[in-house]
């Protein structure tokens, strides 16, 4: 049974979905993968029986309607080229293209709707005709997976999906074994760290607001961003306002790294501010397997990794004060109520996020997919 993966980066299927590729070639699966290419594509390649074709049409950020027919045809070529037993469609595009193209060929789909992306903060206008596209994409979608119950709804409401297609499976798994606690110092001052694109719907202007604040009283407390801006996006924060952020004193800029670990191995709590449209924020489930409290928003997503008070703290959304305080509480808090935060962190990353709990649904769901399509194949010739 062959199976395509379909995404608007490779460095997404190699961040978020390589444990599920090589679960998925472990379980005897001929898997291709599909993205535009951006220098992941080589390390999916490096994973043994797995195919990758490049896509030169698919692209983030393009809304014109030239290119977005290009990568309609483009994805309709990958259909009839690789013809799958399956497609797993993640982002936008490749739900709504890649849906319309796999139909013509009768390629079932399972679709992925990591959060809602721009669609969410869009024109009223662009929000009504993206939820047309998936209403009329989802017609032909065997599952459509959620990482959240929130935009589970929020896709119900605007009837863009019929209930009985719908899944909620929290997350894409996190591997706790590559993610784990490491020792720290613990007469080192408090670290505070950000990671993730520097957009400001990320929070990241209200991170250093929150640490202005916070320098003020604590002086020797520390915030860090780890990430890169993002030419094109308008969301994206500029590299002259990020310099002026460096010469306040008042963060530290890290740069961009493909290893977290170390970075988050130092800090003392993970700070993801976000009030973007996440599906399940990554950096928070990898602060969490590695033993960190989160202190984050209560908005899509983030909200479903914290327990408030137990392994962090949520705080309501743009709004730098609020941000502080929360900070502030962390930094009152005693060494032993910071631990037991991050073993309860450490504990809910494996219990609830962690590879071994997550990838076995999507195997399931699979499974069921092809099972659904064989018996309606059979009864097609049949007939």
């Amino acid at each position: 049974m062959k199976i395509l993966l379909v995404a608007n980066t490779a460095w997404n299927l190699w961040n978020f979905r390589r444990s599920l590729i090589e679960l998925l070639v472990k379980e005897g699966y001929t898997v291709v993968c599909a993205a535009p290419e951006d220098g992941y594509e080589a390390k999916l390649r490096t994973i043994k029986d797995v195919a990758f074709i490049p896509l030169h049409h698919l692209t983030r950020k393009s809304l014109s309607v030239w290119n977005n027919l290009r990568c309609f045809v483009e994805l309709t070529s990958l259909m009839r080229t690789v013809r799958p037993d399956l497609a797993l469609c993640y982002t936008v595009k490749p739900n709504i293209f890649g849906s319309f193209a796999a139909r013509i060929f009768r390629v079932p789909v399972i679709a992925c709707v990591e959060g809602q992306g721009y669609a969410a903060t869009a024109s009223t206008a662009f929000r009504f005709l993206i939820y047309l596209l998936y209403i009329t994409a989802f017609r032909f979608v065997r599952r459509v997976v959620f990482l959240n119950y929130d935009d589970r709804r929020e896709f119900l409401q605007h009837k863009a999906v019929s209930p009985e297609k719908t899944v909620v499976i929290m997350g894409a798994g996190i591997d706790t074994s590559y993610f784990q606690p490491v020792a720290s110092d613990k007469s080192a001052s408090c670290i505070f760290l950000f990671v993730g694109r520097l957009l400001s719907d990320k929070g990241i202007r209200e991170f250093v607001q929150a640490a202005g604040i916070i320098k003020q009283k604590s002086p020797d407390a520390r915030f860090q961003i780890l990430g890169s801006t993002d030419d094109g996006n308008p969301s994206s924060i500029s590299n002259a306002e990020l310099q002026q952020w460096i010469e306040s004193q008042h963060v530290e800029y890290l740069g961009y790294t493909d290893d977290v670990r170390p970075f988050i191995g130092l800090s003392s709590a993970v700070v993801l501010p976000s009030y973007y449209p996440e599906g399940m924020p990554r950096v928070l489930l990898e602060g969490m397997a590695m033993g960190k409290p989160i202190i984050t928003t209560d908005s899509v997503g983030c909200r479903d990794t914290v327990e408030d008070g137990i392994n962090g703290f949520i705080v309501p959304s743009e709004n730098a004060g609020a941000l502080a305080e929360a900070m502030l509480q962390f930094l009152q808090l005693s060494r032993t109520e910071q631990v037991a935060m991050s073993r309860y962190s450490r504990y809910k990353a494996v219990k609830k996020f962690s590879n071994d709990r997550v990838l076995p649904q999507y195997v399931r769901l699979i499974r069921a997919v092809l099972r659904e399509e064989r018996g309606e194949r059979e009864v097609r010739s049949e007939k």
